[in-house]
């Protein structure tokens, strides 16, 4: 059986779908690749431009794309003129018409050296309503050797008139064994595995299945951040076990202190997911955790607490993030917080 799209892990049903309209080169003249960031939507653009492009796709026994004959490797190393990414002007935070305009303008020129032009459309999500009239006169009438593929975080912001001309393939996340091998294939995550396994598998929770995400993880520098937010959510935990109202209102106020309204919002999500667990673990052993990475001691962790005790803790926390979204003041929201945790 022919291998399809090799360098994309997980995602088989996509995979399946996908792949034998490339091999035989009846794939459609735009698709939508929805998905979170670090979902893997550029690298899925990617290979769809290198299988319809490949010139071994009529061969038994290779895979699709092979990635080694000129067009894989151009489009690969991104050195294929016909490859084209289509992206928001600087400092904006819609993709405007101007661009799609200007896209257009390109659209009726053949191909340099393939056989289909690609057009990669980033965060199409954020396209303006005008910018996506503007590509419906193209996506109603495309030329035959042109290929558009539009990359959106939230597939449901793309106009019904869009969607309509486009078949919508979603990423999925992968199971986090898999993601562990690929992730311990790379030098960096090898390393880490290495002088930190700890570390390592709280990556490997925080990436939350997308390679994307667990590969911009590997900077030390974009880990810190969210680890920092971990130690803080697991020691709250644990002062909340000993009821220790003064070193909750200390931690509360020290992270509200040094961070925007936005991060504070963050360490309060991350803090649910620590006691969701806990909620999760106090009916049933085997729950997946999303938090802990050490199931024996979260389970222990969990007894201490009721569980309404958890529900009530939750729900205080539901109550902050409302009063955040409508402008609470930040201290006082945390003050108030750590009072009513404590509650008996």
């Amino acid at each position: 059986m022919k291998e399809y799209f090799p360098q994309i892990v997980g995602n088989e049903a996509l995979r399946r779908t996908l792949g034998p309209e490339l091999a035989c080169g009846r794939f459609s003249h735009a698709y939508i690749l929805g998905g979170v960031r670090g979902s893997g939507k550029h690298t899925l653009a990617r290979e769809i431009a290198m299988a319809a492009s490949c010139e071994q796709r009529d061969k038994d026994g290779v895979p699709l794309p092979c990635g080694e004959c000129r067009s894989c490797r151009k489009i690969r190393e991104g050195l294929s003129p016909d490859v084209i990414t289509v992206s928001r002007e600087e400092d904006k935070a819609t993709l405007g018409v101007e661009v799609i305009r200007e896209m257009r303008s390109s659209v009726a020129v053949v191909p340099n050296d393939l056989e289909v032009k690609f057009y990669i459309i980033e965060d199409a999500h954020t396209m303006t309503q005008a910018a996506q009239n503007a590509l419906l006169l193209t996506l109603e009438e495309p030329p035959p050797f042109v290929c558009f593929l539009l990359l959106a975080e939230d597939t449901d912001a793309l106009l019904e008139t869009v969607r309509s001309r486009a078949p919508i393939h979603r990423m999925r996340p992968i199971e986090r064994e898999a993601l562990s091998r690929y992730i311990q294939g790379t030098p960096a995550g090898a390393a880490l595995m290495e002088n930190s396994p700890e570390e390592f598998l709280e990556l490997l929770l925080l990436s939350r299945g997308w390679i994307g995400e667990a590969e911009r993880l590997l900077d030390p520098k974009k880990r810190e951040p969210q680890l920092q937010r971990r130690r803080f959510a697991a020691q709250t935990v644990e002062l909340l076990c000993t009821g220790a109202r003064s070193a909750v209102l200390e931690a509360l106020l020290a992270r509200s202190g040094e961070r925007n309204k936005e991060s504070f919002v963050a360490d309060i999500l991350t803090l649910e997911e620590a006691l969701r667990d806990l909620l999760l673990l106090s009916r049933t052993e085997e729950a997946p955790l999303i938090f802990y990475t050490n199931r024996e001691d979260a389970t222990d962790l969990s007894a201490r607490f009721t569980t309404a005790k958890l529900l009530t803790l939750l729900a205080v926390l539901e109550n902050a993030k409302e009063s955040l979204a409508a402008n609470a003041n930040l201290k006082l929201t945390a003050t108030r917080l750590a009072s009513r945790m404590l509650a008996p």
